[in-house]
């Protein structure tokens, strides 16, 4: 039986999306638009409640996706009062957590995202970018940044996850500034192919070589601040190259059974961006926990991609476990592994510089770790 402390599910309410950029990987789920009926939704949450008394989970992060979640913002009070009830009965603390592409955060919804959410929302950009845009082609970027600006205005923080491509490559220091001004964390991404022949000629993707360039170039933009940005992701990547522990899903071992995302019809994925028939494990209408738990079928999954065996001889594998799952699986191989490396590699340099190292802190005692990640972050 599996026995996970913490578990992590996405449930997709909705696959409509009020946009259609064009590096989505559900790019064809707005022309799809399934959406969870209200009955639907209450099978979801009576599944995961009973997941999480199957593996003995302490606590829980629902996360709410789509699609575009907040096509659904009238009905997500409802829903997540009612996951709040049904966890509170079991003794599992709950997160609610909420990904949207910011064009219906609205003020309309503050209320309930600082009621439900804590207050913070994730939000997806490509800032001087051209891909992100609505049906009918026009672009959305400066309408969902002036979402953005009334949100924080309004005591709404948002964390990013901004893509770069050839468009806004030259941009890194203009990337660095917007979310230092708005004091937002932000995840830089590259865009995921269709196929391998799909990133050859068009400007939407980066070679390995480039996008580890602009990681560097936005991480040396934030080591010579003198105030720097607020970057949760790269003091969190300077912590696992110390540590020796990754804190991020696309980085831990097995991470195929921790996370499940629920989508519209009951079928369960082991991550939010799965959506191919050939990845479903599970049904949550036509399945019980207890009967989904003792499946084999995550393991069968995560068979059909296993580590790479070059994964072996690399120093950075106990905090990369072979990359993202789900890279596995779809390409063959962990599309970010060779981007990555040329990054890690750079900030391990750095560390050096400061008389630190990989995974120096491994196995410390807590004081003698505070006082070297003292010296290191000392102003």
């Amino acid at each position: 039986m599996t026995m996970q402390r913490n578990i992590y599910v996405t449930i997709k309410g909705t696959l409509r999306c009020n946009l259609a950029c064009q590096y989505c990987y559900g790019r064809d789920n707005h022309a799809i638009g399934a959406q969870m009926t209200e009955e639907e939704i209450h099978q979801a949450l009576t599944f995961t409640r009973d997941y999480a008394l199957e593996t003995h989970a302490t606590s829980l992060t629902l996360c709410w996706h789509g699609g575009e979640p907040l096509l659904l913002s009238s009905v997500l009070p409802a829903y997540m009062e009612e996951a709040n009830r049904l966890f509170s009965a079991i003794g599992v603390k709950v997160h609610h957590g909420l990904q949207t592409n910011a064009v219906a955060l609205l003020p309309r919804t503050f209320d309930f995202i600082k009621q439900y959410l804590g207050g913070h929302v994730g939000v997806s950009l490509d800032l001087f970018s051209s891909y992100r845009t609505f049906p009918d082609g026009t672009l959305s970027t400066q309408l969902v940044v002036d979402n953005i600006d009334r949100a924080l205005a309004a005591g709404i923080s948002c964390g990013a996850i901004n893509l770069v491509t050839r468009d806004n490559l030259h941009r890194i220091p203009d990337i660095y500034n917007f979310y230092k001004q708005r004091r937002m964390n932000v995840r830089l991404a590259r865009v995921f192919p269709i196929h391998h022949e799909a990133t050859e000629h068009n400007p939407m993707y980066l070679s390995d070589e480039e996008f580890a360039q602009a990681m560097t170039d936005y991480f040396d933009l934030w080591a010579n601040d003198s105030q720097p940005a607020h970057n949760q992701d790269i003091v969190n990547l300077i912590g696992d190259l110390l540590l020796g522990k990754p804190s991020v899903c696309f980085r831990e071992r097995e991470c195929h059974k921790r996370y499940l995302a629920l989508s519209p019809g009951g079928e369960i994925f082991t991550c939010a961006e799965f959506d191919v028939p050939e990845s479903v494990v599970g049904n949550f209408l036509t399945q019980s926990a207890h009967d989904f738990v003792r499946s084999d079928s995550r393991d069968k999954l995560a068979l059909r991609a296993p580590v790479p065996q070059q994964c072996a001889a690399c120093k950075f594998l106990r905090i990369c476990h072979g990359g993202c799952f789900r890279e596995r699986f779809m390409l063959g191989y962990p599309y970010r592994c060779k981007s990555n490396y040329l990054y890690w590699e750079h900030v391990v340099r750095w560390l050096e510089a400061k008389g630190a190292g990989l995974f120096l802190l491994a196995d410390k005692p807590a004081d003698e770790a505070r006082k070297i990640l003292k010296q290191i972050f000392k102003p």
